[in-house]
């Protein structure tokens, strides 16, 4: 199915419960009404894809500031600081940081205030490989049962980096809700929760563990087929991804913008 917009704009579903393609926009040249549309589409979809943006830095710093405040990378990532570009972290082979995200993961929930959106831009492709997979955690929250639901609300779970100790580490609940839509949302992932707080640790292994799986069940995503100069954003608090490492030691980099920091609304 082809949505059509106001202006020349299309947006295309790429799957059952997320995921969209966008035409018929430069992202470094949008209106107020553009963004707005842009907005609404990324609450519907979760992730949303622009074909063709270039490889300028400039375009993806002018694309992410239309969304709020431009939150810095942590120091332990590269940067294109010596380019003038100290807000765009670099994830790539040539140091290492490509292979880090190999997991499911919601960016920095480690932090107090994770960024409401990440956005992406293709740099460099390996031949073959290098996909990144999205999945829907408004979906993941409703395939629970009602009584595994209804016992999720009020529980918190401590996020952080291992082995990192001197990376800080901050506590969500299991249950949040979105700020502009009130839709309800999962919120656990793989590379980041270490366990839930107001259990002991075998009934929180359990229970991550269900989790966890729910979280990723493949009805759930969308995988993208990476073309350089492609720019991805998501609602970070709302959706998992995984960068997969499939490439061997061929290079892949892509550079990453967060947004608007947000300490992620609990449901009740």
């Amino acid at each position: 199915m082809t949505t059509l917009v106001p202006s020349t704009v299309t947006i295309r579903p790429l799957a059952g419960f997320i995921g969209a393609e966008v035409h018929g926009l430069q992202v470094d040249a949008l209106t107020d009404d553009d963004v707005r549309t842009i907005r609404e589409a990324l609450y519907h979809y979760s992730v949303l894809f622009f074909p063709e943006q270039g490889l300028d830095p400039a375009t993806h710093r002018a694309f992410a500031q239309q969304f709020g405040e431009i939150v810095y990378p942590h120091e332990h990532l590269a940067n294109l600081g010596d380019q003038g570009y100290r807000e765009i972290s670099v994830i790539g082979t040539d140091n290492g940081s490509a292979y880090q995200a190999n997991r499911w993961h919601c960016d920095v929930a480690w932090r107090a205030a994770p960024s409401r959106f990440s956005v992406l831009h293709m740099q460099v492709l390996p031949e073959v490989g290098g996909d990144t997979m999205w999945s829907n955690q408004y979906a993941a929250l409703d395939a629970l049962s009602a009584p595994v639901r209804e016992a999720l609300y009020g529980l918190t779970a401590t996020h952080r980096i291992a082995p990192m100790p001197d990376v800080p580490e901050a506590a969500h609940p299991l249950v949040i809700r979105h700020p502009d839509t009130g839709r309800e949302a999962l919120f656990v992932n793989d590379l980041f929760t270490a366990r839930i707080n107001e259990l002991s640790d075998e009934e929180s292994s359990a229970l991550l563990g269900l989790l966890k799986w729910v979280s990723i069940r493949p009805e759930f995503t969308v995988r993208r087929k990476w073309q350089v100069g492609d720019i991805a954003i998501w609602d970070n608090h709302f959706v998992q991804h995984n960068a997969i490492y499939d490439y061997g030691d061929e290079p892949r980099r892509i550079h990453r913008i967060e947004v608007a920091p947000e300490a992620p609304v609990p449901a009740r």
